[in-house]
């Protein structure tokens, strides 16, 4: 089992002991980062190193708190102030400024902060098995009367269902801010004396609600655990704040069987994380990553990664912010293969995740929250099907791809299509990756953009004439890398690999970056340049390999060279002498593609399936001499 802080009860007693964690993290985190394995790494040094870097975290918050004004500015700067033990009356003021500043103000949006307050409530009320009574009787009373005013009149028994937990509102990340801020509610006022009595807008009481979110709960994690996690796979956006919503359920939950499934849930979340990057940043495709900064720069869940691994950044986002109060703890076995990303070799990933819409998917009034009745529902398929998540992970780089079955773009689930990002990233640049990409329409985003094969380091990508919002096809090139053209072919050294790059069809014309590219017109404009197809339906091959397979630069070169492409017809042939393999993509996708001659099985039989996470009826998690096996369906 994952480990769980022994005595989550600590108190920071002066400041000779803020500096004694301190330094011990800095010790720890030297020894657990670099990419290289350390031996015997145990349950306490990972303690000790997390609660170091939670402690940086919460100072940050408490002294100068992000961001600089709003709801969140408050519950940060009362998270950190409580944590520290330090000048509680300022808390205290923040929490009263927000409900009266804030609350009305942004009622319909406030499945954003409840299960933030909710947490603050957790930790440091009258009623608190950690911190008691940090809070003042007055902040306790304004967190409880927004939590009630909110929660009385947006929740009932039927949002937790059980028919219903592969129902979806909004968004992912939304549902989850929702949902586990009704089941921390209705936690809360189970056991409180002025509460527990009162009754919800469709007659429950909170004993009987928490009940019933306890259920949905531990179905949910347990068929999510079993049928590929999240559906808003590593975005950059939006993967923290759902994330950042489960540490409450794993750190707060009376009812041990959902306890332990949320902590294996996390576990395997960062399992499957870490086996896909290099130093933080997350490779292989991602789901609704925006153009500009989340596709160019950013990389998923990097400020939660500096807390639990020291690898990453330094973030003070609210997304975090549960991260930097969980007692919760990665497993050994899960530290180890963060961090170690030289050792774990070169292998292949293969995932089943969810993202198709359930057939005859209906919508339905009890998913309205406030005024959020614009937000639509996802009834996704339970089984899954027609994604078949691909990365070739190596120490030197990571390509990834969602290889999809060609079907309309309606019967995916929209937050799964949305925004689609496939290509490669490469070690010794935080932005040195190659990926593809099509014009960002005049409003909303761009659905079902392509579909492709891939094996091992060699892919070949199309964009799908079905596709939704769809304009144009693009390549990008990060501009830290070295980039020269021969014989049709755009060859690129990275610091510790080569790539190479074919449009199949016709040529590119190269072209700046704009700001009018990015979402929301943010980020630099100067990290790197697009190569844009003149045939938009062209097939993309892309090969990549380790230097060290290579004499240099031009050996790679001729090797690429002397490989066979072939384009006749609807079908597009291209062998690798390198890997050894054969990849064949029809491009009126009217037939399967197949890798040496065998067609893609778009629906993989494991969920899981790597060197280091296997799925059969349980999910185990291996590196070196340690392993965790997590059984979701009978967890006792």
């Amino acid at each position: 089992m994952m480990f769980v802080a022994k005595d989550p009860k600590f108190t920071v007693r002066s400041k000779w002991l803020d500096i004694e964690i301190l330094c011990c993290g800095i010790f720890l985190t030297l020894a657990l980062v670099g990419g290289k394995a350390r031996a015997g790494i145990t349950e306490k040094a990972i303690d000790q190193d997390i609660e170091a870097r939670q402690l940086q975290i919460l100072k940050r918050q408490s002294r100068n708190p992000y961001p600089k004004s709003g709801f969140w500015h408050y519950e940060n700067l009362a998270t950190g102030t409580y944590w520290l033990n330090e000048n509680n009356h300022k808390a205290d003021a923040a929490l009263l400024d927000a409900q009266e500043k804030y609350y009305l103000k942004e009622k319909d949006e406030f499945h954003w902060h409840a299960y933030l307050l909710e947490r603050i409530y957790f930790l440091y009320s009258s009623q608190s098995e950690y911190f008691p009574g940090r809070m003042s009787d007055a902040a306790e009373k304004a967190v409880l009367e927004m939590l009630w005013d909110w929660s009385s009149e947006n929740c009932n028994r039927q949002l937790a269902s059980l028919d219903r937990v592969w129902w979806v509102w909004g968004s992912e990340n939304h549902h989850l801010q929702a949902w586990v801020s009704f089941w921390g509610a209705a936690q809360i006022f189970k056991n409180h004396p002025d509460y527990k009595n009162k009754k919800y807008s469709d007659g429950s009481t909170p004993s009987q609600l928490a009940k019933a979110f306890d259920r949905y709960f531990k179905k949910f994690l347990s068929e999510r655990a079993m049928e590929g996690l999240l559906v808003e796979v590593a975005s950059p956006t939006y993967a923290k704040y759902s994330l950042n919503t489960l540490y409450n359920i794993a750190d707060f939950a009376d009812d041990p069987v959902l306890k332990e499934r949320a902590s294996m849930f996390l576990d395997l979340y960062w399992a499957d994380w870490s086996i896909e990057q290099i130093n933080s940043i997350r490779g292989g495709s991602r789901h609704r990553c925006y153009p500009g900064n989340s596709s160019n720069v950013e990389a998923p869940n990097r400020g939660q990664s500096w807390l639990l691994f020291g690898i990453g950044i330094k973030s003070p986002h609210p997304g975090d912010i549960c991260a930097a109060t969980t007692f919760w703890r990665p497993s050994p076995v899960v530290v180890a293969l963060a961090t170690d990303w030289n050792g774990r070799g070169k292998y292949a990933y293969v995932t089943k995740r969810p993202g198709l819409d359930a057939r005859n998917a209906s919508k339905s009034k009890q998913f309205k929250i406030g005024a959020r009745k614009a937000f639509g529902t996802y009834n996704l398929d339970p089984n899954g099907g027609s994604i078949r998540r691909y990365s070739w992970c190596t120490p030197d780089f990571v390509m990834g791809m969602t290889m999809v079955a060609p079907i309309p773009w309606e019967r995916w689930s929209r937050i799964s299509s949305q925004n689609r990002w496939n290509g490669i990233i490469f070690s010794g640049s935080d932005t040195a990756r190659i990926f593809t990409r099509r014009f960002k329409p005049e409003k909303g985003s761009v659905y079902n953009a392509e579909w492709g094969v891939q094996n091992k380091g060699v892919m070949i990508l199309q964009r799908l004439r079905d596709a939704k919002s769809a304009t144009g096809q693009r390549i990008w090139f990060s501009k830290s890398l070295k980039r020269v053209k021969v014989d049709g072919w755009v060859f690129v050294e990275a610091p510790n690999a080569y790539a190479a790059v074919r449009i199949v069809n016709g040529t590119g014309r190269w072209n700046v970056d704009l700001s009018a590219e990015h979402h929301e017109g943010r980020g630099k404009t100067d990290l790197g340049e697009w190569l844009d197809l003149d045939d938009p339906f062209s097939p993309i091959v892309f090969e990549v390999a380790s230097k060290e397979n290579f004499s240099g630069f031009k050996a790679f070169q001729e090797n690429i060279l002397s490989n066979v492409l072939t384009l006749k017809g609807a079908r597009c042939d291209y062998e690798s002498l390198f890997y050894k393999t054969k990849l064949s993509l029809f491009t009126n996708a009217k037939h399967t593609p197949l890798v040496d001659g065998s067609p893609v099985n778009f629906t993989p039989r494991k969920t899981y399936d790597s060197p280091f996470i296997q799925q059969e009826e349980k999910i185990t998690i291996k590196y070196l001499d340690m392993e965790e096996v997590y059984d979701f369906e009978n967890s006792k």
